[in-house]
């Protein structure tokens, strides 16, 4: 039996990666991966953007931001069909949201003397959506930073002061849009929440799976993860948050999911993962 590889988290052009979706798939090709997913924040759009025919299966994907408790948590819609109204006129909300974001961190930076412009950030934006990475490489290309990460450690990070928290979108709210768009909701990169009381709620209020394998996932955490979907009959997902080339982020294929890992979970809901048997 061959030996297949997946990788459900893939950032492309169309939000903050610097690959686009034939690229990423070119690459995917080349790492052996037999399963992808192009995961864009608050986007759809690399869906419709690749020529490639290729023998790499694409999940259709997208990760939508929520805020809870003062937290960001971003969660992973698979199989939503993106052509959905209710799933399109939220993410155009989004995108006009994230510019104003954008606006507003743009200001702050200006603010401490660092001269950027908006418009040197949108040179940057390939699709629609606006990220802090944009700002980042604008930040990296005019040499206020000597690297990418800086300009997170020094001002854009979740607790540095030119960050401005996207609006406040319930985890409720973003469930009942994948749902609607027949999609299956997945917590991602639960590390970064540190709050198990807060991932055990956000199930009760319909997540129905948990990106167990990630890039900064020890051990120990993979195991508590697995034994919460075991315990509360969860979808298991795995991916690299790859963003391209770009780092600090893994490039695509040097960080892979077993297929087998999904198989061997008793729990995993086939219907999640029909392209996959």
């Amino acid at each position: 039996v061959t030996k297949m590889w997946i990788d459900l988290h893939i950032h492309t052009i169309y939000s903050d990666g610097n690959l686009t979706p034939d690229q990423v798939i070119a690459k995917a090709e080349k790492a052996g991966l037999s399963a992808i997913a192009f995961a864009d924040h608050d986007s759809v759009d690399a869906l419709n953007n690749y020529l490639k025919p290729s023998p790499i299966e694409i999940v259709p994907c997208a990760e939508l931001s929520a805020r809870e408790g003062g937290k960001s948590v971003h969660i992973l819609g698979y199989f939503m069909d993106h052509n959905d109204n209710n799933l399109k006129q939220f993410i155009e909300i989004q995108r006009k949201a994230r510019l104003s974001r954008g606006e507003e961190i743009v200001k702050k930076l200006n603010g401490l003397g660092l001269n950027i412009t908006m418009d040197e950030v949108r040179k940057k934006v390939e699709g629609s959506v606006v990220g802090r990475p944009h700002i980042a490489r604008v930040l990296l290309e005019k040499g206020i930073v000597e690297k990418l990460g800086d300009a997170f450690s020094l001002y854009l990070g979740n607790d540095k002061s030119c960050y401005v928290p996207n609006p406040d979108k319930k985890v409720r709210e973003i469930v009942n849009i994948i749902k609607g768009a027949g999609g299956i909701p997945v917590l991602a990169h639960p590390i970064f929440l540190g709050d198990d009381e807060l991932i055990s709620r956000f199930i009760d209020e319909g997540i129905e799976g948990i990106e167990v394998w990630y890039p900064q996932s020890r051990d120990r955490d993979i195991e508590k993860y697995l034994e919460i979907a075991r315990k509360r009959d969860l979808v298991v997902t795995g991916g690299s948050d790859s963003h391209g080339t770009l780092k600090p982020y893994p490039s695509i294929g040097d960080f892979k999911v077993a297929y087998q890992a999904f198989s061997d979970c008793s729990m995993l809901k086939l219907k999640s993962f029909p392209l996959i048997h």
